[in-house]
């Protein structure tokens, strides 16, 4: 599935390097007329700086959007989770802070196919964008490949896999990272959906993630950027 990807920051769509002629709201009435079947909606303001400024706006789209709508942005807390989804946001990505505390992961594993876990990745350690500081710290540096591990022991169905080194650089998906993921759990990657984002920049891309078996694929700057629509990039992952 082609997810189109609305980043927002201070209320704004907020897209380094790209001129933004949408408000949040109209973007994402932009993409849903486009085609859009789901939506992933990050507030950058709680990533960055733990203020969740933009979640009533964003719960606002999510309502109104008539599609599912994730939501983003450095989330650790179960209770908080558990809120989101009951505002009416489909899903809800976790931080790879949670893997601080396997008691923490299977809590989120309790929350069902609401949850995704994030493997936020730096060179193969885990490097959390935003959550509680002190789960941030302590799970920064863990393996990716072990906390895969831990995703799957402790009930974890969807992992949404990202290279931070190529995030928002239009350098291509993390397929090499995607492949030592799945490998690495063996017989229980059946188990588990993979979602992943972060680099995606041509039709080719979307193909190649298709052919692998994604999930998902999450797209924000190359479709902002017009290098494809959403009706190409459904196309050729069909």
């Amino acid at each position: 599935m082609i997810v189109p990807s609305i980043d927002v920051r201070f209320g704004h769509v907020a897209y380094r390097g790209v001129q933004i002629r949408f408000t949040p709201s109209e973007l994402a009435e932009h993409y849903v007329a486009e085609g859009a079947a789901e939506l992933h909606l990050v507030d950058r303001d709680m990533a960055e700086r733990g203020d969740p400024a933009n979640l009533a706006l964003l719960g606002a789209i999510a309502r109104r959007s008539r599609v599912p709508c994730r939501l983003a942005g450095g989330i650790s807390s179960v209770p908080f989770g558990r809120e989101a989804l009951d505002a009416g946001f489909s899903g809800v990505l976790f931080s790879s802070a949670v893997f601080a505390d396997d008691g923490l992961l299977r809590e989120v594993a309790r929350l069902g196919r609401g949850a995704i876990v994030e493997l936020e990745s730096r060179d193969g350690w885990l490097s959390p964008r935003g959550g509680d500081a002190m789960l941030a710290e302590a799970a920064r540096g863990r393996g990716v490949l072990a906390a895969a591990k831990a995703a799957a022991d402790a009930g974890i169905a969807d992992l949404y896999v990202i290279d931070l080194e190529t995030d928002g650089a239009l350098a291509g998906p993390p397929l090499d990272l995607l492949e030592e993921v799945r490998a690495s759990l063996v017989e229980r990657a059946t188990a588990v959906r993979f979602h992943t984002g972060g680099g995606i920049s041509s039709l080719e891309d979307v193909r190649r993630l298709a052919l692998w078996g994604a999930t998902s694929a999450v797209i924000g700057r190359a479709l902002l950027e017009r290098r494809m629509t959403i009706a190409e990039a459904t196309a050729a992952a069909a």
